[in-house]
């Protein structure tokens, strides 16, 4: 992307913000800050369950890559609360990643290496962006049937609720496609076809050992550990589900007396929007927009949508203090590590 296409998309997502907080009232929205700002302690700790249940399915990811590489007795493993010090600091390093939210990936691989090497770590993180991925996608397809609940029954509505879910449930099989064994070298078989990424050629051809062995940790995980991925799975959308309480938390303070399946729908269809518009930087605008269309769909103040986005937004940068800091810890190799393998 040009930086005159980032600088205009940047722009963009500038000018939807600024126009959301003047219709929203920014008096109005300093006012409900200030009387309500006991809530984020409580949207911080429910954060704080959702790295938890995140720190789960990836220890399951790796456990089941583990028995691969441990010669005698179990597996290599990186103590819990140090996998949860890089899992926080992986999703930190996406937070502040403009564009593409990926760049906590390597730094997730690099201090897992530590503990259980090169291959494995590399199997591990790919294996848990898909599925984490994946938790996202099935996330949303149960938010579907209880918006179809909670929102106006229009035609407009009915059609877009439809096929959003077809959608949703064709990306799924999508996604699950991946984990077939081979997928990685096959693609990879595929780079000297393609002019624009010939010259790469050798380049990539040096990462066929460790991508052969994500294909063979993936396409494990639907062959002889598909227990291990379903709990994996299992634990993402459970996160997924426990962050809604954040939007449940944010609306009692604004006095808005909501039950936890229309903050359900608040949660999903904001995180839709803000993945809809991934390219926007910072997910300036969308993650507001969203809220903002959302809360006006279901009867509630619009203006009250754009609140919640505030508060949000304040979750998400102590989350991001939270975790550069632990980078410290995370990125520490213990006594007990793995050596490095190639």
């Amino acid at each position: 992307m040009s930086k005159r296409v980032r600088f205009a998309v940047f722009a963009f997502g500038a000018l939807v913000f600024g126009g959301l907080l003047y219709r929203a009232g920014v008096d109005g929205l300093l006012r409900n800050l200030r009387s309500t700002a006991w809530v984020l302690g409580p949207i911080v700790a429910v954060w704080g369950i959702v790295y938890i249940s995140n720190t789960v399915a990836w220890e399951t990811l790796l456990r089941a890559g583990g028995h691969h590489t441990a010669k005698t007795g179990a597996p290599k493993m990186i103590p819990f609360w140090r996998a949860y010090a890089i899992s926080v600091s992986s999703f930190a390093i996406n937070y502040v990643t403009p564009f593409v939210a990926l760049g906590g990936e390597p730094f997730r691989a690099a201090a897992a290496k530590e503990w259980v090497g090169t291959s494995r770590a590399a199997a591990s993180v790919v294996s848990f962006r898909v599925v984490h991925t994946l938790g996202q996608v099935l996330f949303w397809v149960l938010a579907m049937p209880v918006a179809w609940i909670l929102m106006p029954r229009t035609t407009l509505t009915d059609i877009v609720l439809v096929v959003t879910t077809i959608i949703l449930l064709a990306i799924a099989a999508l996604i699950l496609s991946l984990f077939r064994r081979g997928f990685l070298v096959r693609a990879l078989n595929l780079v000297p076809r393609i002019p624009i990424l010939r010259r790469y050629s050798a380049r990539f051809e040096s990462a066929r050992p460790t991508m052969q062995h994500i294909d063979d940790q993936m396409a494990e995980l639907t062959d002889g550990e598909r227990q291990r991925l379903t709990i994996a799975i299992i634990a993402e959308v459970v996160g997924r589900l426990i962050a809604m309480f954040e939007f449940l938390f944010i609306a009692r303070a604004m006095g808005l007396h909501i039950g936890y399946t229309t903050a359900f729908v608040i949660g999903a269809f904001s995180q839709l929007a803000t993945n809809l518009t991934v390219f926007i930087p910072f997910e300036l605008g969308s993650k507001e927009g969203g809220l903002y269309l959302i809360f006006g769909l279901l009867g509630l103040p619009p203006a009250l949508g754009v609140y919640a986005s505030v508060m949000s937004r304040l979750r998400e940068l102590v989350w991001i203090g939270i975790g550069l800091t632990l980078t410290w810890v995370a990125g520490r190799r213990g006594v007990h590590a793995a050596p490095k393998t190639s």
